[in-house]
């Protein structure tokens, strides 16, 4: 993908760091301090930053520093959820030379540094900005949701079904905040997750394969994924890389338990992509309807309604970080 759109920005870079505190139950201010402490000993390095106070705050934050226009680079602090909301409100700008983004990963999955290759140690992840010379285009899932007429994007991954399903009973749970708080988010997901197998129902898929139509009665499991990691760090497409352009959709069937219980094995080991009861499809355009209504998942948040019909392609966005790979 091309990675040179954008002209070279000098050594005298501005950056506007935006910082969720409550990412990760409070991983994000514990970064922050430590970014704040890097930069301290770095003299000459321009920057400012601000503070999101709600849900949503930080695409408005995004959108008001593209306004102001005095910044050449915007770093988000926080987990994928905000680095979401952020891109969402830079897209919504619709710059002719978008404004690059760097990422200190500080949430609770971390799944886009995964698939990006971002340090998740903060001091790492920012020397990943600082030392990097031109911006990186990314691969941005975009979708259009008929059933409920709106649009949007995923860094990660569109989930219906089973991690869907867990996703909402973590969010509604009353223990979430003191798991987190303590740092033991992943068990409360995995704990959900053996409920959710056995409550979570079978489903109806219509996958449209380049014109082809592909049925699935007994569908439990739908991704369509950016990159390879899920749940974090659970390994769900099988190569995929973010900054080709390409998505990839994995449909799982609920034929027998035992089976299934097998298939979720593999989900949980990062070895479904090799499992036969996984449905493999890619491209850079996919067309699937689900019924009946299932719960939903965008970059580990739900939509305010069932998704029921999708369209999902393609687009991009630059970054100014020097992934790993």
């Amino acid at each position: 993908m091309e990675s040179v759109n954008l002209k070279k920005r000098s050594k005298f870079m501005k950056y506007h760091f935006i910082i969720n505190p409550c990412a990760g139950g409070g991983k994000a201010w514990t970064a922050w301090h430590q970014v704040q402490t890097a930069l301290a000993a770095k003299p000459g390095i321009q920057f400012d930053h601000a503070t999101s106070q709600y849900a949503g705050h930080p695409r408005e934050l995004a959108i008001q520093a593209v306004q102001r226009g005095d910044c050449d680079c915007l770093v988000v602090v926080g987990g994928d959820g905000t680095l979401h909301e952020v891109i969402t409100g830079l897209i919504a700008t619709q710059q002719e030379e978008p404004l690059p983004v760097g990422y200190i990963p500080a949430g609770t999955g971390n799944d886009f540094a995964r698939g990006y290759g971002i340090a998740t140690e903060p001091r790492q992840a920012l020397d990943q900005i600082l030392t990097n010379q031109h911006p990186h285009w990314i691969n941005i899932g975009h979708y259009h949701d008929f059933s409920r007429e709106c649009e949007g994007i995923f860094l990660n991954n569109f989930g219906i079904g089973f991690d869907a399903a867990i996703v909402h009973a973590t969010n509604h749970s009353r223990a979430k905040a003191f798991l987190n708080r303590h740092h033991l988010g992943t068990f409360a997901y995995i704990y959900k997750a053996v409920r959710v197998f056995f409550a979570q129902p079978a489903f109806r898929v219509v996958v449209d394969d380049d014109g082809h139509q592909r049925t699935f009665n007994h569908a439990f499991l739908l991704v369509a994924s950016n990159h390879p990691y899920i749940s974090g760090g659970v390994r769900i497409a099988a190569d995929q890389r973010i900054d080709r352009r390409e998505l990839e959709l994995v449909v799982v069937e609920k034929r027998h338990w035992l089976t299934l219980l097998w298939a979720m094995l593999m989900f949980a080991s990062g070895h479904l992509v090799d499992s036969r009861f996984a449905h493999l499809f890619r491209g850079t355009q996919l067309r699937y309807a689900v019924t009946p209504a299932q719960y939903g998942q965008i970059d580990g948040d739900e939509p305010g309604k069932p998704p029921l019909d999708l369209a999902l392609d393609c687009c991009s966005y630059p970054l100014w970080q020097t992934p790993l790979w």
